[in-house]
Order: structure tokens, then sequence, then C-alpha cells
């Protein structure tokens, strides 16, 4: 049977309540996306340096949500870029095919002269 006010408390109990304090990992989840705004030019350093003070000093979550509340969301940076390092997979790849293949002729002429 489901009870409306199970349904509630469990919706509840998911939302953290803005009152918690605040851990030293939402600390840090808030100076990296201070860190990505400054990055792309949203805020100056200047308020980078005040946000992250205030960031730093926060006691409940509260506090940190108002230091990003007027900033959009960031996409996701755990999408890697494939390019650069297929590039550079490649790349090192030839070197060691070049490398190999000049050591084989540099022992054939040695054994065979």
């Amino acid at each position: 049977m489901n009870d409306p006010k199970n349904c509630v408390f469990e919706y509840a109990r998911a939302m953290p309540e803005p009152a918690l304090r605040a851990s030293d990992d939402d600390r840090d989840a808030v100076l990296r996306a201070l860190e990505r705004h400054t990055a792309v030019g949203r805020i100056s350093l200047d308020e980078f340096d005040q946000r992250s003070t205030a960031a730093l000093a926060a006691v409940t979550l509260d506090e940190l949500a108002a230091l990003t509340a007027d900033l959009p969301d960031l996409p996701d940076k755990s999408a890697p870029t494939v390019e650069p390092a297929s590039h550079a997979r490649h790349l090192i790849l030839l070197f060691v095919i070049a490398f190999v293949t000049l050591a084989a002729l540099v022992a054939i002429m040695l054994l065979h002269p």
C-alpha cells in the first residue's frame, strides 16, 4: 500500500535541507565550480577571490548555494576530449614503429656487411 505520508517523507529525505552544515567536499565542489566560471570569464579574479573566501568560510549549504545562484550550470567536465589524446597515442605508436624499424635495419646491416 502506498501511503502518501511515506512518499513525502522519502522525497524530503532525498532533498538536503539548506540549513544543514556544509562538508569539506561541498566547499570543494563550489570552489571547483567558481574556478571553472572564472576560466570561462563569467566572474572576474576579484570576484573569484571574494566568493572563494566566502566558500571556505561557509557553514551551511544555503551559504554555499548563494555563491553560485547567479551562475548557470556548467556542462559536465568529465566528457574527455578524445581527439588530442588519440593523436598523441598515434604519434607515439608511429615513433615506436619507426624506431623498431630503424633498429632492425641497423642490426641487419651490421650482421650482413
